[in-house]
C-alpha cells in the first residue's frame, strides 16, 4: 500500500514538474519572440514601405506561437509586443498597423476561414481590414497630428492607397495560409523537438 502511495505521489510530482517546465519553456520562447518583434518594429521607421512591411512580418510570428503553444500565448505575445512597441517605437503608423490589425489577424484568421461560403469569408475579412485601416488613418491624423496628404497631393491618393492596401491584404492573407500549412507540415515538429 505504501509502495503504491509513493509511486502515485512521485508520479503526480513528476507530472507537475513536467507541466511547470512546459509552461516555463512556452513563456521563455514567447518572451524571445516578443523581444524580436519589438526590434523588428523599430525598423518600421526607416521608410514608408517598412512601416507596413514590418507589422506584417511580425504578425506572422503569431502563426508559430498559436500553433505550437496555443491561442492564449499568441494573445499574450500580441499584447506585450503592442504595449512595448507603443512605448518604444517612434513610428506611430507602424505601431498602429500592428496593434489594430496585423498583430492579431493571424490569431483570428482561422475563425474567418471556417466560414463555409467563400464570398462571405472574403467580404468579412475585407470589412475587418478596411475598418481597422480607416481607424488607423483617423488616429494618425486626428490624435497624432500626422497628415495623410502632403502639400499638393489630391484626394485621389486616398483611393489609390485604399486599393493598393486591399491588394496587399489579399496577398498577405494568401501568404498566411501558405505559411500555416508549411509550418504545420514541415517546421512545427522540429521546433517542438528542440524545445523538449
Amino acid at each position: 500500500m505504501f509502495i503504491l502511495f509513493t509511486y502515485f505521489s512521485i508520479g503526480g510530482i513528476l507530472n507537475k514538474v513536467g507541466d511547470f517546465l512546459k509552461k516555463t519553456t512556452s513563456l521563455a520562447f514567447s518572451a524571445i519572440i516578443t523581444a524580436l518583434s519589438v526590434v523588428l518594429m523599430f525598423l518600421g521607421g526607416v521608410t514608408f514601405v517598412l512601416a507596413y512591411a514590418m507589422p506584417m512580418l511580425v504578425g506572422m510570428f503569431m502563426i508559430m506561437i498559436k500553433s505550437t503553444f496555443g491561442k492564449s500565448y499568441a494573445w499574450m505575445v500580441y499584447v506585450a509586443t503592442s504595449l512595448l512597441s507603443f512605448i518604444l517605437v517612434a513610428d506611430r503608423e507602424c505601431v498602429l498597423m500592428y496593434i489594430l490589425f496585423f498583430g492579431f489577424y493571424p490569431i483570428v484568421k482561422s475563425t474567418f476561414d471556417k466560414l463555409k461560403h467563400l464570398p462571405i469569408r472574403i467580404i468579412c475579412k475585407l470589412m475587418l481590414f478596411n475598418i481597422m485601416l480607416a481607424i488607423c488613418q483617423l488616429l494618425l491624423v486626428y490624435v497624432f497630428g500626422i497628415p495623410f496628404l502632403e502639400e499638393g497631393e489630391t484626394y485621389a491618393i486616398i483611393i489609390v492607397f485604399a486599393v493598393l492596401m486591399n491588394i496587399l491584404f489579399f496577398i498577405y492573407d494568401r501568404l498566411l495560409s501558405a505559411l500555416q500549412m508549411l509550418y504545420k507540415n514541415k517546421i512545427e515538429k522540429r521546433i517542438k523537438h528542440i524545445l523538449k
